[in-house]
C-alpha cells in the first residue's frame, strides 16, 4: 500500500465540451495549457455519439483487456479518476438505451451535445506513476 496526502489544493477547473470533441485530448490539451501535474477528476457527464473503453477480461497475474467501441446515442453518466504527473487516467460509466457500460476510458470518446467535467488540482503532490512486475501501474512519489 502506498499513501500519499495534501493539504493543500489549487484550481477547480470546469471544462465545457463541444459536438465532436474528442474527451480525453480536449483534457491533455487543457492540463498541459494550464500547467496541471496532478489532479482528481471529480466529475464528469454529457452526451456521446462514441464511446472507446477497454475492462479487464481474466483473473491471472498478467492481465488481459478487451477493447470496446460504442457507436450510438450514449450518455455519459460519470467518470472519475486522477491526473497524475500530468497523465489523465479516468473511468467512466456510459449507457444507451439498452445496457449501462464501464471500464477505462480510451481515446477516441467523441462528445455528440456535450460534456462537462470538473477537475481538482492537486498543486502540492509530488507523485508519479510507475510499472511494477506484472505490467500494472502504481502510483509513486517522485523523485527528485
Amino acid at each position: 500500500m502506498h499513501t500519499f496526502t495534501t493539504n493543500e489544493i489549487g484550481r477547480i477547473i470546469i471544462i465545457h465540451l463541444g459536438k465532436g470533441e474528442d474527451i480525453l485530448s480536449s483534457v491533455q490539451s487543457e492540463i498541459n495549457r494550464l500547467n496541471v501535474r496532478n489532479g482528481i477528476l471529480v466529475s464528469a457527464i454529457g452526451s456521446l455519439r462514441c464511446a472507446k473503453l477497454h475492462a479487464i477480461t481474466t483473473l491471472e497475474d498478467f492481465p488481459t483487456n478487451e477493447y470496446f467501441t460504442y457507436t450510438d446515442p450514449i450518455e455519459l453518466g460519470s467518470a472519475q479518476g486522477l491526473i497524475i504527473n500530468g497523465e489523465p487516467h479516468f473511468h467512466l460509466t456510459v449507457s444507451d438505451s439498452k445496457r449501462v457500460y464501464t471500464g477505462h476510458m480510451e481515446p477516441g470518446c467523441e462528445v455528440q451535445y456535450l460534456a462537462e467535467l470538473a477537475i481538482l488540482e492537486l498543486p502540492e503532490l509530488s507523485i508519479t506513476r510507475k510499472l511494477d512486475e506484472f505490467g500494472i501501474s502504481y502510483i509513486s512519489a517522485l523523485e527528485e
